[in-house]
């Protein structure tokens, strides 16, 4: 007797959120199918939840900067991800975060006419929106992490749909604490996300270190906080660290750092809205050559904002030095202006936490694994 061939779902997740994001999803599916199989390329997390891996990939995403170091590297994936393909057709190919990787893999899979599902959709609405028609030729669906999303793409004819964003299946969630009553008598507290990838930590750690030393001449007693995104960049941060400063450096744990802190300096990315949950009050900072922004960046940047909590609120609620620079004068005013002003703190707190409330809730991964069950062939 012939052994049913199992259902495969091929993953892609080339770095280490869209690794733990997908991580969620391939929970979510074997736990609605036992007799389902995921495989793909990915990270740790991805493996642990049962996803047999081509390759793991995201410890190279997060120790090479730039994408010209690992061209031939990922030039040899795709070769093996196409072997594959052929070898063990897939019934549904999920591409997560990563467009300028994915839409390679996309391609593959549409030329062997596999349903193909965007998880955690390209934001073609901040930035090249030229690429539109790449994305309705290559994808059957996009799975939407921001609510204004799905409307975007529709328009575009491209059908998507709201699942909610992933990093409330994967932290604590949206912060119960009062805000009000969060606040008592104790030493001002500041936090530190100077990101996850190494070449914009190594941009911004000195620039935040450089406000810090203005904070602590201002306020005596300060406790500084840096959270790493992991062991890797814990290390680098402690050996370019001022030692002078007092900087405690910690490895994750985003949600206990800021949940009673005064103020944090974030590097622009998912971590504004890690921050958000909590409802601090946070200076959101990123690093790029002016000229290079002068020259190309507000030109093809269409928002206008950057980091994630205005994009949702539509407006700035919380201060943005978007290049940053080497000029701190402003992030040093604007942070001194925060944590002088208790009833300014409260009332950020109340905006964050009203601006983020739709969204904060879990659910992403139970409600992607829908669209791919939709998807699934029929045999």
């Amino acid at each position: 007797m012939v052994q049913e061939r199992k259902r495969t779902i091929f993953i892609s997740a080339a770095e280490t959120s869209g690794d733990h994001h997908a991580a969620r999803l391939v929970e979510e599916l074997l736990k609605r199918h036992s007799d389902w199989r995921c495989v793909g390329i990915g990270g740790d997390a991805m493996a642990r939840a049962g996803c047999h891996l081509l390759e793991n990939v995201t410890a190279r995403s997060a120790m090479l900067a730039h994408a010209l170091g690992q061209a031939g590297f990922y030039w040899r994936l795709l070769r093996r991800v196409k072997t594959s393909f052929n070898e063990d057709r897939p019934d549904v190919v999920v591409l997560v975060d990563s467009p300028a990787w994915n839409f390679h893999l996309a391609k593959a899979a549409r030329k062997m006419g596999l349903p193909i599902l965007h998880y955690i959709a390209p934001q073609l609405w901040a930035w090249g929106a030229w690429r539109v028609n790449k994305l309705r030729r290559l994808t059957d669906h996009v799975a939407c992490i921001l609510p204004f999303e799905t409307e975007w793409f529709r328009r575009r004819n491209i059908p998507a749909t709201f699942v909610g964003h992933p990093l409330f299946d994967d932290s604590e969630g949206i912060s119960t604490v009062n805000p009000i009553a969060s606040q008592n008598e104790r030493e001002c507290s500041v936090v530190l996300l100077p990101g996850s990838r190494r070449h914009e930590v190594e941009k911004l750690w000195p620039i935040m270190q450089r406000v810090v030393g203005e904070l602590i001449q201002r306020f005596q007693g300060i406790r500084i906080r840096a959270v790493a995104a992991n062991e890797m960049i814990a290390q680098w941060l402690q050996n370019q660290v001022n030692p002078s400063l007092g900087i405690e450096i910690r490895v994750g744990g985003v949600e206990a750092a800021v949940r009673y802190a005064d103020l944090a300096l974030v590097a622009s990315g998912t971590a504004t809205l890690e921050v958000a949950a909590q409802h601090c009050p946070m200076i959101v900072m990123y690093h790029v050559p002016w000229i290079q922004w002068r020259l190309v960046g507000r030109w093809i940047i269409k928002t206008p904002y950057i980091s994630l909590v205005n994009i949702i609120a539509q407006r700035e609620i919380v201060p943005e030095f978007i290049p940053i620079g080497r000029n701190t004068a402003k992030v040093v005013e604007k942070s001194v202006q925060i944590l002088d002003d208790e009833s300014l703190r409260m009332e950020i707190r109340r905006t964050i936490k009203n601006a983020i409330e739709p969204i904060g809730k879990p659910g992403a991964a139970a409600n992607t694994a829908v669209l791919v069950e939709k998807l699934m062939p029929i045999y």
